[in-house]
């Protein structure tokens, strides 16, 4: 079984990063656009790098 990589757009995960601030909960936001976790807390570590 292969599975496939997601490509999600610059505007669109400063949209969920955005989210989760406001709400202060990943795991809320992940599940309400069906996204794992783990992707999410990635785009946050690579995000506290670019402000860095």
């Amino acid at each position: 079984m292969r599975v496939t990589k997601n490509q999600y757009s610059h505007e669109f995960k400063k949209q969920i990063l955005k989210e989760c601030q406001e709400t202060g909960n990943v795991a809320l936001v992940a599940r309400r656009h069906e996204i794992a976790t783990t992707t999410i807390h990635t785009w946050l570590k690579n995000n506290d790098k670019e402000v860095r």
